[in-house]
């Protein structure tokens, strides 16, 4: 990992702390803006959890349990899952893929996850599990998935509108714990939310606009991919927090990133790292790590040297994924500040929207 020695040079003689300082970035309305979501993720999960609550949401008995979306509403059913797969009384399974598998029926609960509620892949699933009589219950924002849920019966759970569909996740993801424990999957996981959420008062003193350099280690991660092909690195455990990161520096900052999941990449990608010239790795490590994964991330870490940017978190797992999460949207934001790039517009994902509106669901 860089000392930060080379890094307090590179700061005072580039300008880039400037770039980042609270007053700069406040200046700049969309970013502002979304620090400000990252800043209240606390309240959001606690938002979804509510929103659950008044919904009507029936115990079941089902025997599989799948989240089923895509983008930033399909990471909620990874997150959700990697939070209570251990604790939950049935499997937890996660779909992005473009349709719902065949076996799903009767002793399957189906969670569709779309924020827009217009998700093409999504809306064409509510019909197929309807079908198959599986048990199904919606989390949007309103759109065409709550019309079809409510000429069906389905229970919705209506999230809060107007936001970028990816920085709904944290309350989405409220409203999903808050499903599994109504539907009687995962005892406690309302609980174990909320104590997780209070962890992210500290995040966000540590690494919001208000802390600044060289404290800030997201504002030093935003700096350290600058002009570099940006990898995440995390043990299985904590494969959505990588993927989160990957996903807002796509939409976010409008730049690649290569997810690395350990161990599994040790069996294959490790013989070609490092990729490219351009490389630089944001390892997540966290307290709770066991020895065969400490001992290959450390491998990785001497193999890599300086192309590697390290972020402990403490804690459980449910804390340390939240307060992953919040640092990787930071860290998001703070790059795209450095490129002057607006992070709210994602034309291209747009523009593909429209095209398949044109199909019929």
């Amino acid at each position: 990992m860089r000392s930060l020695a080379p890094l307090k040079s590179a700061w005072r003689g580039n300008g880039m702390n400037l770039l980042l300082t609270e007053e700069s970035l406040k200046r700049r309305a969309s970013i502002d803006a979304m620090l400000q979501l990252i800043d209240s993720q606390g309240e959001l999960y606690m938002r979804g959890v509510e929103a659950a609550e008044r919904t009507c949401i029936p115990a079941t008995e089902a025997g599989f349990v799948i989240f089923y979306g895509l983008g930033g509403s399909g990471i909620v059913g990874h997150i959700v899952s990697t939070l209570f797969e251990q604790r939950s009384k049935t499997p937890l399974i996660t779909y992005t893929t473009a349709s719902i598998p065949t076996w799903v029926g009767p002793n399957t609960l189906v969670t569709l996850l779309s924020y827009s509620g217009e998700t093409l892949e999504v809306l064409r699933a509510a019909r197929r599990v309807l079908q198959k009589g599986a048990k199904v219950v919606a989390i949007c924002s309103g759109g065409s998935l709550e019309r079809l849920a409510l000429d069906a019966g389905i229970p919705t759970v209506k999230v809060t509108g107007g936001m970028a569909p990816r920085m709904a996740v944290p309350e989405m993801v409220g409203a999903a714990v808050s499903i599994l424990e109504r539907a009687g999957i995962v005892e406690g996981a309302e609980k174990e939310l909320t104590a997780s959420v209070k962890s992210l008062e500290k995040v966000k003193k540590l690494f919001s606009a208000h802390a600044e350099l060289p404290d800030n280690s997201a504002k030093r991660a935003a700096i350290f991919l600058l002009d570099h092909l940006p990898h995440a690195v995390s043990e299985s455990a904590l494969h959505p927090v990588a993927l989160r990161l990957k996903n807002q520096l796509n939409e976010n900052a409008k730049r690649p990133c290569v997810v690395i999941d350990v161990p599994e990449a040790m069996h294959n990608t490790l013989e070609a790292l490092p990729e490219t010239k351009r490389d630089r790795y944001i390892i997540y490590r966290w307290s709770g790590e066991d020895e065969s994964i400490r001992i290959q991330l450390e491998f990785l870490k001497k193999l890599l040297g300086e192309r590697v940017f390290e972020e402990r978190f403490n804690g459980t797992l449910s804390e340390v994924v939240l307060s992953a999460i919040m640092w990787s949207d930071y860290v998001s934001i703070y790059h795209a500040a450095l490129q002057n790039i607006d992070p709210l517009p994602v034309s291209k994902i747009s523009a593909l929207r429209r095209e398949l509106a044109k199909l019929k669901t």
